[in-house]
């Protein structure tokens, strides 16, 4: 089951700070959703609402690059049984699962060529954001 979908936002790391309290003002939301990802020397924030949650990936633009591509991360109840509806649907998995800090993920090409990560949290002391 999808429980949420999020839009990703691309940031220098100075500007990371600036960009939560932007969509926090304008989505009326709240920070759900902060980490530091040191194996791709990046960090993560989600800034999540009733009506939009956006991902906000801050590092150099030469440490996002990789990420790019991927337009948007959907956070779901179980990975494996995403996977069977996914490669049911004709979606082609482009990665196996792979560990992150906050869970798991693993990346699809839906039909129409769209790239889209799919998580799990499987820590969730992981999700509480941090002091900034």
């Amino acid at each position: 089951m999808i429980l949420e979908t999020y839009v990703r936002v691309f940031v220098d790391p100075g500007v990371l700070d600036r960009t939560i309290d932007f969509y926090r003002s304008l989505l009326s939301g709240v920070v759900s959703l902060r980490f530091a990802y040191p194996q791709q020397e990046l960090e993560l924030a989600a800034v999540s609402s009733e009506k939009l949650s956006v991902l906000i990936i801050a590092g150099t633009a030469e440490k996002r690059v990789p990420f790019e591509a991927t337009r948007l991360t959907i956070k779901v109840d179980n990975l494996e049984t995403m996977i069977a509806a996914l490669l049911n649907g004709s979606a082609d998995q482009l990665e196996p699962i792979q560990t992150t800090p906050v869970g798991r993920k693993t990346r699809f090409r839906h039909a129409d060529g769209t790239v889209v990560e799919y998580v799990d949290h499987v820590d969730p002391r992981s999700t509480v954001p941090q002091s900034s």
